[in-house]
């Protein structure tokens, strides 16, 4: 394989964009700048070579630089040879992210390829989009990938072994930049489904929330995987009607990052479940947590995405029941059970 030229600028120091941050900048030929919004956290990075308030116990790659300069970044980026493949990978949560593409619009972006890392559904002007939808809004000349899969950011950083998909609605850019990002114990796989991958994304945090409620309540590894296999059935009927790929919902974005959030014991939407059925405060879990639980803000914009297309999320709709205190875990447990029976 020829040698690899690339300039990756990671926008978020969150747990994941550290961490993919982190492992991209050990690959040979792969230049890796991170952006912080905080000068303190990005000069901590640089000096102690770990993010103290994501990823306190993890040594980070040494090449991996951090900033709190976006204007710098941007000229650095941008001032890579011709010949570079230059990316920007946004990994920022769904709350935050059109006011980040907002923020970049002052800059010309000409020719950079933009990936989304956003595993949710984000609020747009009264509608609801996935990223790259709202990455094509503020940049419609500009290519746009999504990297997703079973990825826990600890894991990642660590360098221990993961598989994850890129996809683009050019499969030969998805390939290209596969290539770019495949490493030893990173396998990158192409796909061209971008509605399937994110939907896949966002669904399976908010099924995890379901799958801690089951843990929770200590039903069982048969009600757990019941759970998780109709959770799937949510999800491909939802990515369907939006056009979707079926098979899509197989793979590493589609089922494997299913299983992994809805059993891991590293998943941060699965322990909101659990302390949820533990009958924890939503706000205290929350303020405790740390982090953000990406399926306690988009359970309810995926319960309006399957009611304006006709689309039953009971699984879903339960979820939504119980972040909103309509009901107890019991409650919403008691609701599923009794609905009528259906065909599978």
């Amino acid at each position: 394989m020829a040698e690899r030229k690339a300039a990756l600028l990671v926008m978020g120091a969150g747990a994941w964009g550290t961490a993919i941050g982190s492992r991209l900048a050990s690959n040979s030929g792969v230049n890796v700048r991170l952006w912080s919004r905080s000068e303190k956290m990005a000069k901590l990075i640089n000096e102690s070579r770990t993010n103290q308030g994501y990823l306190p116990e993890i040594h980070l790659s040494e090449n991996l630089t951090a900033s709190s300069d976006l204007t710098g970044l941007i000229s650095w980026l941008k001032n890579e040879p011709e010949d570079t493949i230059k990316c920007l990978l946004l990994a920022i949560p769904s709350k935050g992210f059109y006011q980040i593409c907002s923020k970049l619009q002052q800059f010309n972006l000409q020719n950079l390829i933009f990936v989304s890392l956003c595993k949710g559904v984000v609020s747009f002007e009264g509608k609801n989009y996935f990223p790259s939808e709202i990455i094509k809004r503020y940049f419609p000349k500009n290519d746009v990938c999504i990297l997703s899969g079973p990825s826990f950011a600890n894991e990642v950083a660590r360098g221990l072994p993961f598989a994850i998909s890129c996809s683009s609605d050019d499969l030969n850019l998805a390939r290209k930049l596969s290539i770019v990002l495949n490493s030893e114990g990173m396998r990158v796989y192409a796909i061209s489904d971008n509605i399937g991958v994110e939907v896949s994304g966002a669904m399976k945090n908010v099924l995890a929330i379901a799958s801690g409620v089951c843990d929770g309540l200590s039903l069982g590894l048969n009600a757990r995987a019941s759970l998780i296999t109709r959770g799937m059935a949510e999800t491909v009927r939802l990515g369907v009607a939006l056009g979707a790929d079926k098979d899509t919902f197989l793979g590493l974005a589609g089922a494997g990052d299913l299983f992994l959030t809805t059993t891991g014991e590293l998943s941060r939407n699965r322990k909101v479940g659990k302390e949820i059925a533990s009958g924890g405060s939503l706000d205290e879990i929350l303020s405790n947590l740390g982090h953000v639980a990406e399926g306690v803000t988009n359970a309810p914009k995926l319960l309006s995405l399957g009611k304006a297309l006709s689309v039953s999320l009971p699984i879903t709709k339960e979820v939504c029941s119980l972040l909103n205190k309509k009901k107890d875990a019991r409650e919403a447990l008691d609701s599923l059970l009794k609905r009528e029976p259906s065909d599978e």
